[in-house]
């Protein structure tokens, strides 16, 4: 998505769809914690763009947006051998 937006301007937006996911939960339980893992295919995002994931809670008003920069991917470090520990 666009980082600046000036007035009657059009946004873009491209959805990316995640190649595989891990653990992909709908529900978690009161006081519980759940950790999912969604690999997408490799891309850089432009400088005046940004990556905007939002998590929407169902029938409910408590979501959560998180934006990544090309700075963060820039940081970022390739995994090759996944790992995940079964708690």
């Amino acid at each position: 998505m666009d980082k600046k937006v000036a007035k009657r301007t059009a946004i873009q937006e491209q959805v990316i769809v995640p190649l595989r996911s891990y653990n992909q939960v709908t529900t978690i339980a009161g006081n519980k914690e759940e950790s999912t893992v969604f690999a997408l295919p490799k891309f850089t995002i432009p400088n005046d763009k940004q990556l905007i994931i939002e998590l929407m809670e169902k029938d409910g008003g408590r979501n959560q947006t998180l934006v990544v920069e090309n700075a963060d991917l820039v940081r970022s470090e390739v995994i090759d051998n996944l790992t995940v520990k079964v708690k």
